[in-house]
């Protein structure tokens, strides 16, 4: 049952269009659901001849005055919709000419136990079943340690991971690696002057080494050529070179999978640039004789993006012209195997990358549109994350002033031991300050940037992953004390006569017709917005404590009902949680 749907499928069959909206009312007193379509089509044909028609009948538009007429029209034929009235109590015009719809009791009660029926997948949309769906984030670079920077792409892609799959999609993801690029050039040369064994190095250590030899850099303008040279025998497939290389992945990756594991995300396949170096070359030699590419300076390669003779977009630089290849390059061979590669083929891509990245990304795609058919059929979104500061200054590698992910981890779990009751045990203290540090990403729209702060990092109260985490407990210290210890399904039938009352029916609707209807998940799949499934959690979180302060659960007539809405309340916590891509505790 989609109650929106019905409601929608009435109209359309009655007014004969779908050029109207069915939305909810800013105030929860006007309504479940209120429609502009009397406004929508008195707009459109007012004053004129043209009729609009349902069950044979004509109206003209000229004899009606004002859209809100037309409304009493629509009100009047929607109220024979037999389909319609089983889940409407009433109908009624408001304002220029808006219908609100008011949702049965009964319809709310049935909606609440097919959530519990539904367990796990109580919120789940159905609306890119069918279509299969890439997201490629995380992307930490090699030889790097994991920064509080990459946090944002780790958990904003995870979160849009789980919103695709809760969508009805087939979706797999990607760990676009940074192992390629002329930051290995550094590495490498630092490696050889020093002759350093990095399979017993450290990935702060060899990070160290790269920020060492950038500063010496400035100093001596003559090493920049030496990484400049070393990168290139990289690429040229250098013996000695390789192996430096080889033994810098090894050892980033130990690293980033105990950090993986602890932020509780997996991934299907794990592609490094270096993936796609054997793919450049063909490339390369098509984008230039087809003409996407063209010669720039020095014989470097650049494609331009002009139409009409005018310049849309700035050029990008596919061949540089010491011969080595660059980050557009390798992008547009990671489209060009994802296209091809069966098990990445999509109909959407999704890249959680930073904002700064947004103009590369426009040419990357533009690009392959201009190169390959195939490219034009599918959908590429870039989802860009704002910049986060640290102190109001840009964190950096390279300067040494990066917060490290292994330090907040360990920060957040111990702010949660410390508000935690005593016999609370460290794993749950550390999953509660891990929810906090994720949920404080999540909030946020993506695009949004700001500055780190760790007490708003750390926070347990107020919009946070930890106040969430308590509703959740407190739902499950009710059950317990009803002597349920979990769900509790009731079964109206559509002629009981349950008398609900407002703080009911207030946390009833937005379970079911925000939550149980797959709204949230759809809304904040669509916009590629997790911080939407946050907004409407922490609004549950609270009307139920609204409803019961006010409204005692057990040991009265209402109990049953009340147990209802404690139980689905949980569930749904639990559930949009855990596409938020957090875990719920037991106890706090």
């Amino acid at each position: 049952m989609n109650i929106k749907e019905i409601i929608k499928k009435s109209i359309a069959d009655t007014m004969r269009t779908d050029e109207f909206s069915v939305e909810h009312p800013a105030d929860d007193k006007r309504g479940d659901y209120s429609t502009n379509v009397a406004m929508v089509y008195f707009s459109k044909v007012a004053n004129t001849a043209q009729p609009y028609s349902n069950d044979d009948n004509l109206y003209y538009l000229s004899k009606l005055q004002n859209p809100r007429e037309l409304a009493r029209e629509i009100v009047d034929k929607l109220s024979v919709d037999e389909r319609l009235m089983e889940i409407i109590e009433k109908m009624e015009v408001a304002g220029p000419g808006f219908i609100n719809f008011w949702v049965k009791d009964v319809v709310l009660i049935e909606g609440l136990n097919e959530m519990l029926r539904n367990d796990g997948h109580c919120l789940d949309s159905e609306f890119m079943s069918g279509k299969k769906v890439l997201v490629e984030y995380s992307a930490p670079n090699i030889a790097k340690r994991f920064s509080v920077g990459h946090l944002r792409s780790t958990i904003i892609g995870q979160a849009l991971f789980n919103l695709y799959k809760h969508s009805g999609a087939e979706v797999t993801n990607d760990n676009h690696l940074g192992d390629w690029g002329t930051q290995f050039g550094m590495i490498i040369a630092a490696v050889e002057e020093k002759n350093l064994e990095v399979s017993k190095m450290t990935v702060p250590e060899l990070e160290t080494l790269y920020v060492n030899f950038n500063k010496r850099i400035e100093e001596n303008p003559d090493l920049k050529e030496k990484a400049r040279e070393a990168f290139v025998r990289l690429e040229k497939g250098d013996g000695a070179a390789r192996k430096i290389w080889q033994e810098c992945i090894a050892v980033s990756m130990k690293e980033f999978d105990k950090i993986f594991e602890k932020l509780d995300v997996t991934f299907e396949h794990e592609y490094g640039e270096s993936v796609y170096e054997k793919m450049m070359p063909a490339i390369i030699e098509e984008a230039l004789e087809t003409g996407v590419a063209v010669k720039g300076e020095r014989d470097a390669l650049i494609v331009k993006f002009e139409r009409d003779g005018k310049e849309y977009m700035p050029p990008a630089m596919l061949l540089k012209s010491d011969g080595t290849t660059t980050y557009f390059t390798r992008d547009m061979a990671t489209v060009r195997k994802r296209l091809d590669d069966a098990d990445l083929k999509s109909d959407l891509y999704i890249y959680e990358v930073g904002a700064e990245q947004t103009l590369h990304f426009k040419q990357v795609f533009e690009a392959c549109k201009l190169l390959w058919e195939d490219a034009k059929k599918v959908e590429f979104k870039h989802v860009a994350h704002g910049l986060m500061t640290f102190g109001g200054e840009k964190m950096s590698t390279r300067k040494g002033t990066n917060i490290k992910l292994d330090d907040l981890i360990f920060r957040a779990g111990e702010e949660a031991k410390r508000m935690a009751k005593d016999d609370v045990s460290v794993a749950v203290a550390d999953k509660i300050g891990l929810g906090a540090m994720k949920y404080n990403e999540l909030k946020r729209s993506p695009e949004s940037s700001y500055d780190f702060k760790w007490e708003e990092a750390l926070s347990m109260e107020g919009n946070s992953g930890p106040y969430l985490q308590y509703v959740y407990v407190r739902t499950r210290g009710i059950l317990e004390k009803a002597g349920l210890g979990g769900v509790r399904s009731l079964h109206y039938g559509r002629d009981d006569e349950t008398v609900v009352n407002e703080d009911e029916r207030n946390l009833a609707r937005w379970l079911i017709l925000r939550f149980g209807e797959g709204e949230v998940a759809e809304s904040a799949a669509r916009n590629y917005a997790p911080h939407l499934v946050c907004q409407a959690l922490f609004e549950l979180a609270q009307r139920f404590n609204g409803f019961y302060d006010r409204n005692r659960v057990v040991g009265v007539e209402e109990q049953d009902l009340r147990l209802l809405l404690v139980s689905v309340t949980g569930l749904a916590i639990k559930s949009g949680l855990e596409i938020l891509g957090i875990g719920t505790v037991e106890k706090m």
